[in-house]
């Protein structure tokens, strides 16, 4: 292929078949029932739940001018409160819908965290109605009756310990904290409560200085990217990158080969690798890095059939180097590409949320970084952040926007590539529209600056703001 013109039959042959495995492999994520995509749905629905909770544990300490900016972020008190408690209504729908899937105490763990839920919200009446849902049975009897006890409604007496037993089983978190504490005041025992209280108070605290210093950070670069935006000159002069496949770039039929072939071999590397994984929980560092390593047959046939027969290599092809730049004119396009690719999904996602788009809770979540270990969740970020951001700018902004350039406008190049991206990115309509950004702006960015090196910092960036959000959040 690198000598003479690929077999359009045969590429043509590999093309529909890289589309009919997508398609196939692609339809779940249009017919997925809620949260049936996740391995743990009750364990899932718990984290995303209990986490939002405790982030309002001693709020009444909180100064306006933070509440404000918290209803900017998660709207009203009252409306999350009563999302928390809409995830564990559906959960509990999914149970009843998909019961193959459902282990006994999944349903009554999820079930005792929504009956507190609603207790300590003031829905009363909708917690005796369901006080009736437990079930029957020694273990279920105990739930039911201690739940009734700690708030305040009539039913079977229980000793001590067997309250106890009761709160046990509670699964840890939200819910048994706060029931906890209501037995304890129950029973008279002001030190204990007083204790259950400050703790949750405490959580809720640690919650809302992690974000605040989330949210410096964005502000912050959003601010200086202003200033260099404002100030700087890299758009009337940029910065002397060279990237030789946009001055040089292959023929589409030779791009478009190469496409079809990576994508085979991404998919192939991507299914063999899943037939040896043995745990979900014990993944090895080929599942945890699947971005690089599906990446890599991309690489090889970039460079044998795109970039070799043109004398030039990855770093003299994408612009990745520093060289004749310098490190403050690169640093001042990415904090610019950064500010406005984060201003532009921020405004997305305002927007979407005005107008009740919003994505479904089971997005976004990993269990694997969740619920898996310390090692297992650093190999994941590191996946997310340097080798999803390498590998994507390559095949997106690299290879298939360069194809596209050969025989297109730049602009439609841009807005081609981008829908690739997002396609491949299935989330909610306004997610999709975010990742559409992304690529339009990152394309974009390649175009003008003549490198995939802000792009891929930008990449990257964003990435480990998902990363973070989702470790100092639900971790």
């Amino acid at each position: 292929m690198a000598r003479s013109r690929p077999n359009p039959w045969f590429t043509g042959l590999l093309a529909l078949l890289v589309a009919a495995v997508m398609a196939i492999s692609l339809y779940p994520a249009f017919t997925t029932d809620g949260p049936s995509g996740l391995r743990f749905v009750g364990e899932s629905a718990g984290r995303k739940a209990d986490r939002h909770l405790y982030f309002y544990g001693g709020y009444e300490t909180v100064p306006a001018w933070e509440r404000a900016y918290h209803r900017l972020l998660f709207g009203e008190r009252g409306a999350v409160e009563q999302k928390s408690i809409a995830i564990y209504a559906e959960t509990l729908e999914w149970f009843e819908r998909n019961p193959h899937r459902v282990k006994p105490w999944n349903e009554q763990n999820t079930r005792a965290r929504w009956l507190i839920a609603l207790a300590e919200t003031g829905q009363r009446e909708a917690f005796i109605e369901g006080l009736q849902t437990l079930g029957t049975g020694p273990e279920e009897d105990v739930l039911v009756a201690t739940l009734a006890h700690a708030y305040g409604v009539e039913g079977e007496q229980l000793t001590a310990s067997e309250l106890r037993y009761g709160a046990r089983m509670v699964p840890g978190g939200w819910g048994r904290d706060h029931l906890r504490m209501r037995l304890a005041e129950r029973a008279g025992d002001l030190e204990t409560a007083e204790a259950f209280r400050l703790a949750l108070n405490l959580r809720g605290a640690e919650m809302r200085e992690r974000l605040r210093w989330l949210g410096i950070t964005v502000t912050v670069t959003l601010a200086l990217g202003l200033i260099l935006l404002a100030r700087a000159r890299v758009f009337t002069h940029p910065p002397a990158w060279r990237a030789a496949v946009l001055d040089d770039p292959w023929p589409a039929a030779q791009g478009f080969a190469v496409m079809v072939r990576a994508a085979l071999y991404a998919i192939l590397v991507v299914v063999g690798i899943g037939l040896f994984q043995q745990h979900y929980f014990r993944p090895g560092i080929l599942s945890l890095w699947i971005t690089l390593v599906a990446g890599l047959p991309m690489l090889w046939l970039m460079r044998r059939h795109l970039l070799r027969p043109r004398g030039m290599g990855f770093v003299q092809g994408f612009g990745l180097t520093l060289r004749g730049v310098g490190l403050k004119a690169f640093a001042a396009v990415t904090v610019m590409l950064l500010a406005v690719h984060w201003a532009g999904n921020m405004l997305i996602s305002a927007l979407g949320w005005g107008l009740g788009l919003e994505s479904h809770w089971s997005q976004g979540i990993h269990e694997l970084a969740m619920f898996g270990s310390w090692r297992n969740t650093l190999l994941a970020a590191i996946n997310a952040i340097l080798w999803a951001a390498i590998i994507e700018e390559i095949a997106f902004r690299g290879l298939i926007y360069v194809t596209l350039r050969s025989v297109m406008r730049p602009w439609v190049a841009i807005l081609l590539s981008a829908a690739l991206f997002s396609l491949l990115h299935l989330y909610s309509f306004t997610a999709m529209l975010a990742v559409f950004w992304s690529g339009v702006l990152l394309a974009w960015s390649f175009e003008r600056f003549r490198s995939l090196l802000p792009a891929m910092v930008v990449h990257g960036l964003g990435n480990a703001v998902a990363v973070s959000t989702l470790v100092l959040f639900y971790r």
